[in-house]
């Protein structure tokens, strides 16, 4: 990461706090909520493409405007499935999903203890996207993971691939780093098995990585990736690269990514990366939605 590390290791530690409460404001229960907004922000794909997001939503529900605007943002920018990280409050999760009358919701079952949890979340377009029922990776494992990946098969278009949300471990002092470094090698160490052992070998990895492709560290923390392109693509890397980023603290860093592995290659040749800017098109939306862009690759269906 571009980073001051002391200054980010105690803000990035902070974004990793407590479940809060949450209360939803008033509804009419006859018709509790109007349908989302589809004009928010530009759409990013349409009915003849798949789209994979990624978003850490940052604590939430940020204010008690936070599930509308997010339920307004994917409707707008149309996306088939979505995973977001740092679900902090399980009744803004519920008003979230009830906002998008097209979509449903899986949320990890993770908590760092009885009352407190950033939980990773997985939703999808369920007509024409289904999930197989979701499970948790490396749940013995907190020192590389925090908060266990977040992983669910997916059929849509008529296959399936694996679809695994991360939310790595935050923060930038040297113990940092190398938790972020032991959870990439373990999730290379995973899906090698996998493959090679004539499992799934169509496999997505999105979701908060914590950690900037471009720098010589980061690159260090992504090597069993990066140095293997005959098994994986860090989809992110070239917009990183050409400078874009998805975290808008410290001058914006990029440390929100989207890896495939080398079978999507051959579904997916004409995929593509996009962040979309709702920091520009939305007032206020850093105070009232996240800290975080979302991270969308946009794939052709088949014809």
């Amino acid at each position: 990461m571009h980073r001051a590390p002391a200054v980010i290791a105690i803000a990035l530690a902070a974004a990793c706090t407590v479940t809060r409460n949450y209360d939803p404001p008033d509804a009419d229960p006859a018709n509790p909520y109007p349908p989302p907004r589809t004009d928010l922000v530009p759409a990013v794909g349409g009915p003849a493409t798949l789209e994979i997001g990624a978003w850490n939503i940052e604590n939430f529900p940020a204010t008690t405007t936070t599930p509308a605007i997010v339920a307004d943002v994917i409707s707008s920018l149309d996306l088939d499935i979505v995973v977001v990280e740092e679900i902090a409050s399980e009744t803004a999760w519920a008003e979230l999903l009830a906002r998008l009358p097209e979509h449903e919701g899986v949320l990890s079952e993770h908590r760092y203890s009885a009352t407190e949890y950033q939980k990773i979340g997985v939703i999808y377009r369920a007509s024409q996207v289904q999930l197989s029922p979701p499970r948790l990776l490396f749940v013995t494992d907190p020192f590389a993971f925090p908060r266990p990946p977040f992983a669910v098969t997916v059929t849509a278009d008529g296959a399936e691939f694996d679809l695994i949300g991360v939310h790595l471990k935050a923060g930038g002092q040297p113990s940092d780093v190398e938790r972020r470094r032991a959870a990439i090698r373990q999730l290379d160490g995973m899906l090698r098995t996998q493959v090679d052992g004539g499992g799934e070998d169509e496999v997505v990895v999105a979701g908060d990585y914590n950690e900037d492709v471009t720098s010589a560290e980061g690159r260090g923390v992504f090597q069993p990736l990066l140095g293997a392109p005959d098994r994986y693509t860090v989809r992110s890397e070239p917009l990183a690269q050409a400078g874009g980023f998805t975290y808008l603290g410290f001058g914006g860093t990029f440390i929100d990514h989207i890896t495939t592995t080398a079978a999507l290659a051959a579904r997916w040749p004409g995929a593509r990366v996009e962040i979309p800017r709702l920091d520009a098109a939305i007032p206020g939306y850093r105070d009232h939605v996240s800290d975080h862009l979302p991270i969308v690759m946009i794939a052709p269906r088949p014809p």
